[in-house]
């Protein structure tokens, strides 16, 4: 299976108009290695970067937006795949992907192509750049997995390529409508019995979409930003709750 053969599947929000620019610019990119884009876009999200993500000829469908539904949000992008094999992620991920290291994604996406789900994480070093308030808090949700399943992957960055059988899985028994959803689907896949691989990219990194673009994230210094993280960690440890084992 060839990239050029994975339909890009992402959500989008962007209330204040980030990644408006950053499309324009990327489109050409974009669509050479992905000619199918399908984008489930949130309401809150900006006239001019809904015009934007338009010039790309993808499929669009819009959503609620809300913290409540973003799992779902991305459970129906990987509908709008149509059976097709699929690369799920968040829209500004892919963003800077495309932009600052198109060949790590290529290398990525190539990785076991055999998987039914392949969870992209990031690297050690990739992971240690971030802000400790993702450091801190995802370390012990990557560590309850580990438990569970033997694996030392990094979970929370929500990119998975998929094949059409995980796709399907996903799409009819995913239960998770948070973005806990990190987890629940690598331990749907394992649990029916689909196979998994993992690849790591020392590319990806994180920032709010309020700093997309900036040079730093800024949030270390909020302590609602660390409220924030570890809700987030607490909505992940409920979701790996019923595959406990025994």
């Amino acid at each position: 299976m060839t990239h050029n053969a994975i339909v890009l599947t992402a959500t989008v929000h962007d209330p204040v108009g980030r990644l408006a620019a950053a499309t324009h610019r990327l489109a050409g990119p974009l669509r050479r290695i992905f000619p199918d884009i399908a984008l489930n876009i949130s309401d809150a999200t900006t006239p001019e970067v809904v015009a934007a993500l338009e010039t790309l000829g993808a499929t669009i469908m819009i959503h609620a937006a809300g913290e409540s539904v973003i799992g779902k949000a991305r459970r129906d992008a990987v509908g709008m795949a149509g059976g097709r094999p699929a690369l799920y992620a968040d829209f500004d991920h892919m963003l800077r992907w495309v932009e600052f290291d198109p060949d790590d994604l290529g290398r990525v996406l190539a990785t076991l192509p055999e998987a039914d789900m392949l969870v992209v994480g990031r690297s050690p070093g990739a992971l240690a750049r971030e802000p400790q308030r993702l450091q801190q808090s995802e370390r012990l949700v990557n560590h309850i997995h580990g438990l569970l399943t033997g694996e030392s992957w990094d979970l929370m960055f929500a990119i998975r390529r998929l094949s059409p059988a995980a796709a399907k899985l996903i799409v009819e028994s995913s239960k998770v409508d948070t973005l806990a959803n990190d987890v629940e689907w690598p331990l749907l896949v394992r649990a029916a019995e689909l196979s998994l691989g993992y690849a790591e990219s020392d590319a990806l990194f994180y920032r709010t979409i309020e700093e997309f673009g900036d040079a730093a994230d800024g949030g270390d210094q909020e302590p609602l930003q660390w409220i924030r993280r570890l809700e987030f960690a607490a909505q992940h440890a409920s979701a790996m709750r019923p595959f406990l084992r025994g």
